[in-house]
């Protein structure tokens, strides 16, 4: 994941945003925050190639898929199996913070922007997006 966060979302970041964004990223926060959110993995030969986090009823917190996979579908089924899992609990939209590499993925896949750029502290830029399930 930290590769990914690297190459691709890492520029939207202050120095001290990408530290705290990696800081996050540690087994043991991850497995933390998976006992209160829902989180997916794709894999391959056991090895894990992508992941999805969000929180019901409605949010994206993170996906990121490894670049080797990129264009091979793995977000989309990761997302779908959100959507479809939160739309049967009752969802009637999901909502994403997206980064500027991932607003094309996400439109791709039926979301829309909801209002302009917003920029947070530690430099984090992101697209607030939304799609009705």
């Amino acid at each position: 994941m930290n590769s990914v966060f690297d190459e691709f979302v890492a520029k939207d970041f202050t120095k001290n945003g990408q530290t705290m964004f990696r800081n996050e990223q540690t087994p043991e926060k991850q497995n933390q925050r998976a006992k209160t959110r829902d989180v997916y993995v794709a894999e391959i030969d056991n090895q894990i190639v992508g992941m999805v986090e969000a929180t019901f009823p409605d949010h994206i917190n993170r996906i990121f898929i490894d670049k080797k996979y990129h264009g091979k579908n793995f977000g989309k089924k990761l997302m779908s199996k959100i959507e479809n899992i939160y739309k049967k609990k009752g969802s009637i939209k999901i909502k994403v913070y997206a980064s500027d590499f991932a607003v094309k993925f996400y439109q791709r896949i039926g979301y829309k922007k909801t209002r302009g750029l917003v920029k947070r502290k530690f430099g984090f830029v992101y697209q607030p997006m939304k799609k009705k399930l």
